[in-house]
């Protein structure tokens, strides 16, 4: 399996780490007797006893991220040790998608989920000494990032019921279950805008997805592979050469009229004339030699033969 690009989106597929952990605490007792949470309410949550434990929930996890070092064992891959940096930037941007998704239902806007996640995240820093440990996550964040980091995370939940549907499957066959509209959708906003980590979290979704269907339930055809996310400039590849020739021919007649090239090509040629002319001169002269040799010969031998008769 091919390394994953390195993105700001790279969250959206390790989303299944963290969700286990942010709804087991909804239910913990670990702060039931503290009253960090007390004055915490929010118009989008429906009652005051969820808004209790939506905020217990968010201070637990901040600190499972300040603390741990979390491993865990991926269906895909052999273990992977996850610490320090990726944990917390992952989690950080994971937690934003479950109070969008999981708590809101995503019936609320972005803007008013991000107001959301960071009264959550200033509760949590003002009962632990102001350390703004998640400063650095939380600022990548803005409405752009967060509405694609949902998309994303949406789109590999998809892929991960996909999976889940077809791993028996171990004959060569054609698979046609999956539906490519929300993939070709994002690869036509990733061509039309400027993200570019946006765009490699595509085709770090698109490894994942034809790795599993070329080697793990061996499906048959291309037509089964989602397509690269990068545009095939095949009129571009076509017009290069010609548009190269075109500006060569342009160009080079300048060079020799209007700059110092052009006194320095006639300097070359008249040079190389000059030897042209030089050899051929030689030539004729050892020609010239050659026939007055050859006629003396002749001359000898005539007078030879006249005598002798």
């Amino acid at each position: 399996m091919p390394l994953e690009i390195q993105t700001i989106y790279n969250a959206a597929y390790s989303n299944c780490i963290y969700k286990d952990k942010l709804d087991s605490y909804q239910t913990s007792t670990e702060l039931q007797d503290n009253n960090i949470c007390l004055g915490f309410t929010n118009s989008h949550i429906n009652n005051q006893n969820n808004a209790q434990k939506i905020c217990k929930a968010a201070i637990l996890f901040f600190k499972d991220l300040n603390d741990q070092e979390h491993k865990y064992a991926d269906t895909t891959y052999e273990d992977t040790k996850y610490k320090d940096k990726t944990y917390r930037d992952n989690g950080c941007k994971y937690l934003f998608y479950w109070l969008y998704t999981d708590v809101l239902n995503g019936k609320v806007s972005i803007e008013n989920t991000l107001i959301l996640y960071q009264k959550l995240y200033s509760i949590y820093n003002e009962n632990h000494e102001h350390l703004n440990a998640f400063d650095k996550y939380i600022n990548e964040m803005n409405e752009d990032t967060s509405g694609k980091f949902v998309r994303l995370t949406n789109l590999y939940n998809e892929l991960e019921i996909f999976f889940e549907e077809n791993k028996s499957k171990n004959e060569k066959e054609y698979c046609t279950s999956y539906s490519f509209n929300s993939y070709l959708k994002y690869v036509d906003e990733c061509r039309s805008g400027y993200d570019n980590d946006f765009c490699n979290e595509l085709k770090n979704f698109r490894k994942k997805y034809n790795f599993f269907i070329q080697k793990v339930i061996k499906c048959q055809g291309k037509k089964d592979l989602l397509p690269p996310v990068e545009k095939s400039d095949i009129i571009g590849i076509i017009l290069t050469p010609f548009t190269l020739i075109l500006l060569t021919s342009l160009i080079l007649p300048l060079l020799y009229k209007c700059t110092s090239v052009g006194p320095w090509i006639r300097n070359k040629i008249g040079k190389k004339k000059n030897i042209w002319d030089n050899i051929n001169e030689e030539t004729d002269q050892l020609l010239n030699n050659f026939e007055i040799e050859e006629n003396n010969l002749n001359n000898r031998n005539y007078n030879i033969a006249y005598n002798l008769s």
